[in-house]
């Protein structure tokens, strides 16, 4: 039987270049799902419940979109594909999802079955609110998410440069906080650079911060990173080869429950997005996506 497969994407992706009715026809036929607003892949990816693969056509923060509609979905949720088209894309890379569209499709509409991966559960404070988001990738507290909002603001055109350029002008004004960490039973009370909650391996436009992580195993990979902007400045690259690790600086661990409080609050992003601030409670869910790779 052949597959009900839909594509979940934002018009504008590829600076509005993408050839969506080719994507479709190589996807045999898929419906075509073009969000309008921010948010709009969540809703999409929540009604989907008539397919069986959501394609989620973008780049990360499309990903965490239709991530967080298809965990929330009233009824059985499809399968997620991802069709790696934004500047990011680094979910795409821990499972070797080709960049190239004809072959990712390719890739789709193989006979494999999908696997069980992990996803996170972030429940936090977006001012007054309370709010619970989820992610498929990497969570951070601390001057990560400094930097993706510092990116933002950055020109689309710089591509995965715009995450460095960013690191660049964040770092030198940033200080530490001081953070009481649990990761199930472990503690940690100390300062805080960067939290890093990885279910992934790769984020930040390339950077391989969790070269370990196995996004089917149950946990997080942990990183409490306390250095100094000079080791920030020295480690850099080897962030980017994923050789980074381990250092004296950074304490590492696995855990399916991390609670962080900060002193001030620190942002939260995931997936690339800014998400709220600490205190926050990181639960991974075992199994809760089937990813078609």
């Amino acid at each position: 039987m052949t597959p009900k497969i839909g594509v979940i994407g934002n018009p504008k992706a590829g600076r509005g270049k993408t050839a969506w009715n080719e994507i479709s026809a190589r996807l045999g036929g898929a419906e075509l799902l073009m969000t309008e607003r921010p948010g709009h892949a969540t809703e999409l990816a929540r009604r989907a419940t008539h397919l069986d693969l959501a394609v989620a056509a973008g780049g990360d923060g499309t990903v965490n979109e239709v991530v967080n509609g298809l965990l929330t979905a009233e009824g059985t949720a499809p399968a997620l594909g991802v069709l790696p088209l934004g500047s990011g894309c680094d979910y795409a890379k821990t499972f070797d999802i080709p960049h190239d569209v004809a072959a990712a499709c390719e890739l789709i509409m193989s006979a494999r079955e999908p696997i069980a991966v992990d996803a996170g559960e972030i429940r936090c404070r977006r001012g007054d609110e309370a709010v619970v988001r989820h992610f498929a990738n990497i969570a951070e507290v601390g001057i990560g998410p400094e930097v993706v909002a510092r990116a933002t603001r950055l020109p689309r055109a710089l591509g995965p440069a715009m995450y460095f350029a960013s690191f660049c002008l964040t770092l030198p004004r940033y200080e530490r906080r001081s953070a009481r960490i649990t990761m199930d039973a472990e503690r940690y009370d100390g300062p805080l650079t960067n939290l890093v909650v990885a279910i992934g391996r790769v984020f930040g436009g390339g950077m391989r911060v969790a070269p370990g992580a196995d996004p089917s195993d149950g946990r997080f990979d942990v990183q409490i990173q306390f250095g100094s902007k000079v080791d920030y400045v020295r480690g850099i690259a080897k962030v980017y080869r994923g050789t980074h690790l381990p250092h004296p600086r950074i304490r590492e661990a696995t855990a399916a429950v991390i609670e962080a409080e900060c002193t001030p609050p620190g942002l939260i992003e995931a997936d690339g997005e800014v998400v709220g601030t600490t205190p926050a409670t990181f639960r991974v869910l075992p199994g809760a996506l089937r990813l078609k790779v």
